[in-house]
């Protein structure tokens, strides 16, 4: 996890070779007492654990207290030791006398401190912020199988594929409405320390396919700070409701070249869908809401009903379980898990029944015409034109961009995902 330093001791000049053996075996014979000390040098890793503070972890590795509260002076002004985020990762080393010499922090995926505390001095403290390094590159890509798999041989990472479902949600059903022969584009950071270390955010991303018309989002932060993906003419991505009550994030693992379509949409009679997915498959809310209904519902089993703004109902039914504490009157968000997939009520296997009524009368989910969430602020709209024109002049040419971003060599690729 964390880098390892390399030490190179140079060779004795040639002038020392020729001195009495004596001196030379002295020599030698301390070399070797130093690397058997440097061999002798532990190091210990961890993170922290809801509950768990370092003090307890270190104590459990045979750091001695004493040790433990000279470290946290030591480094108190770049660590606090009472509050160590969960999930934060450390490294320590330690010489046999179990004095601690070099501590390693990692709040956060991006940043990691290295303190070299081997000095008792704290005016000599040395903490070194290693750096990350961010490129902009291009990666097209083809349905063969999926999304997942197509991003999976096109840059070996499905984060990337969940990360496109995502900023798409609202206008594609990745899970029914991918095919093969569609194809991606996106321009997306690269980001390095030292080596490859991890792909960044998408800044923009077109997906064009056969069911489907052109999508095209652009990642836009006004001055003020809000940051969202927008079409081109400048309206949010995002809308009332989801393009499926079903989060691709959860599924997508299913998607393999043997099973293109793991879940399967059915249209039935009076406008109802039927999704077709695994037991247990989490089951999210299309839009913001007030749960109505929570309980058994004769045929449909395990069912849940939820009152959207405009006068719309949005319905689930067959689930196996309900979501831990849902109840009646409870307030939902977007995207929020309400339940789990099954077969309760009259079914035949497991699958989702799922419908949205308007004024109490079912409508055409997949025909609903909603508005964005919003717009560019008009008076940001000549700088959103300026970052829309680069992203997309990039998206189509593949020429490099220059986004201030501290690379001196920013590069364009192009992958072929089929």
């Amino acid at each position: 996890l964390f880098p390892v330093k390399q030490v190179s001791e140079s060779l004795p000049a040639s002038e020392e070779i020729l001195e009495s053996v004596v001196v030379v075996e002295e020599e030698e014979g301390s070399e070797i007492q130093e690397e058997e000390k440097e061999e002798e040098i532990a190091t210990i890793s961890g993170n922290i654990k809801a509950g768990d503070t370092i003090y307890e972890s270190l104590i459990k590795e045979g750091i001695s207290a004493a040790e433990i509260l000279s470290l946290e002076e030591k480094v108190k002004s770049v660590v606090d030791f009472s509050y160590l985020p969960v999930g934060s990762e450390y490294s320590l080393k330690y010489n046999p006398e179990g004095k601690v010499t070099e501590f390693i922090y990692k709040p956060n995926p991006i940043d990691i401190y290295c303190i070299d505390v081997s000095t008792s001095d704290l005016e000599d403290l040395k903490v070194t912020k290693e750096e990350v390094l961010t490129e902009v590159v291009r990666l097209e890509g083809k349905i063969e199988y999926s999304l997942y798999e197509s991003m999976l041989e096109c840059a070996d990472s499905p984060q990337l594929a969940l990360q496109l479902a995502e900023i798409f949600a609202w206008q594609i059903d990745f899970l029914t409405e991918c095919r093969e022969g569609d194809t991606f584009n996106i321009l997306v950071e690269k980001q390095y320390r030292g080596d490859f270390y991890r792909w960044g955010k998408i800044l923009a991303a077109r997906y064009e396919g056969e069911f489907l018309s052109e999508h095209t989002a652009i990642l836009f932060e006004d001055p003020a700070g809000h940051i969202d993906y927008y079409t081109e003419e400048g309206k949010s991505l995002r809308k009332a409701f989801l393009r499926a009550p079903l989060n691709y994030k959860y599924i997508s693992s299913y998607f393999s070249k043997n099973r293109l379509h793991p879940i399967l949409r059915i249209w039935r009679p009076h406008l109802a869908i039927d999704y077709a997915a695994p037991t247990g498959t989490p089951v999210s809310t299309i839009g913001d809401g007030t749960v109505i209904y929570v309980g058994w519902e004769n045929g449909y089993g395990n069912y849940i009903k939820i009152r959207h703004p405009n006068n719309y109902v949005s319905d689930y039914g067959h689930l196996s379980r309900f979501a831990k504490g849902l109840i009646k009157g409870q307030k939902v968000k977007q995207g929020e898990i309400i339940g789990y997939v099954g077969s309760t009520g009259l079914s035949t296997g497991p699958h989702l029944d799922f419908s949205i009524s308007k004024n109490g009368k079912k409508a055409d989910f997949l025909k609903l015409k909603l508005p964005a969430a919003f717009s560019v602020d008009p008076q940001y709209s000549a700088q959103f034109n300026e970052t829309k024109n680069k992203l997309l002049s990039d998206l189509k040419n593949g020429r490099k961009l220059d986004l201030n971003i501290g690379i001196e060599n920013q590069q364009s690729i192009n992958l072929e995902g089929e």
